[in-house]
């Protein structure tokens, strides 16, 4: 059980860091204070990084377990839409934040890199100013596709096995 577990989280943080990546480029791009590489190139770029990022996040931290436990707290009952809500936010809340995060200061200390060091602003508050626009953006982008998504990878990934095992969290204890 817990292969599909580790499954449901890869699938699903690849999915969301996908997103993030488009929609970080789509922001980046269009900001006339940013000079980019070409649109294709620059969200090629962002969405492997985002993948890479979301891969790491999925592997290291427990958001899945997080989130069987936040709904178990609210008495959430597998499959509803309410335990899915519940159960969706560990999930969005951490990949959105720390792949947005990563992947931002990873561009900004690029660009950074290559302003003369009189004219260039503290790196810190560049990338705060970067990342901060991208943020709310990740997060509801997140937490819609973990919330619309999520059933579909468990079916996916759960397909002839035993209903219920993943859903009811037996084994996340």
């Amino acid at each position: 059980m817990k292969k599909q577990e580790r499954i449901i989280g890869i699938v699903m943080a690849i999915i969301m860091s996908i997103a993030m990546g488009i929609v970080a480029s789509i922001f980046i791009y269009l900001d006339p204070k940013t000079q980019t590489p070409a649109f294709p190139l620059f969200c090629l770029i962002n969405v492997v990084e985002s993948i890479v990022v979301g891969l790491i996040v999925a592997l290291v931290i427990p958001l899945g377990k997080l989130g069987y436990g936040l709904a178990a707290k609210a008495k959430a009952a597998p499959p509803s839409l309410k335990f899915n809500m519940l159960n969706s936010i560990p999930m969005s809340l951490g990949n959105s934040l720390i792949v947005s995060a990563v992947v931002s200061f990873v561009n900004v200390a690029q660009a950074h890199a290559k302003i003369p060091e009189q004219a260039a602003p503290p790196l810190m508050a560049m990338w705060f100013g970067s990342w901060a626009p991208l943020l709310l953006p990740s997060i509801v982008i997140s937490y819609l596709l973990a919330v619309l998504i999520s059933p579909l990878v468990v079916k996916m990934v759960m397909k002839g096995k035993k209903p219920g095992m993943i859903a009811t969290g037996e084994n996340m204890k």
